[in-house]
């Protein structure tokens, strides 16, 4: 059974960024009280589609799907900066 990691991998990152970036501007798709959700929510699914790169990256799958996957990690990074300066430890 052949899967395909770095195919998931992409849809979940690219669903997780915009699931955990739709509360601020110029998205700013807010739900009422439970919008605050979305930040962790988002990450998760971002950081799952991480680990699935990884595994793709590790089980050697052809293709440079994976490596696009990967290469949000820095993406993630400056996310996690700009929430720590935005909510200063408060969240």
């Amino acid at each position: 059974m052949n899967r395909k990691y770095s195919k998931y991998s992409l849809f979940l990152v690219v669903i997780g960024i915009f699931i955990a970036y739709m509360i601020f501007p110029p998205i700013n798709m807010t739900f009422g009280k439970w919008s605050m959700l979305a930040i962790p929510i988002g990450f998760a699914i971002y950081i799952a589609g991480v680990v699935l790169g990884i595994i793709a990256f590790v089980k050697k799958e052809k293709g440079f799907i994976k490596y696009i996957s990967l290469l949000s990690v820095p993406l993630g990074i400056l996310y996690i900066l700009c929430l720590s300066f935005i909510f200063s430890g408060e969240m």
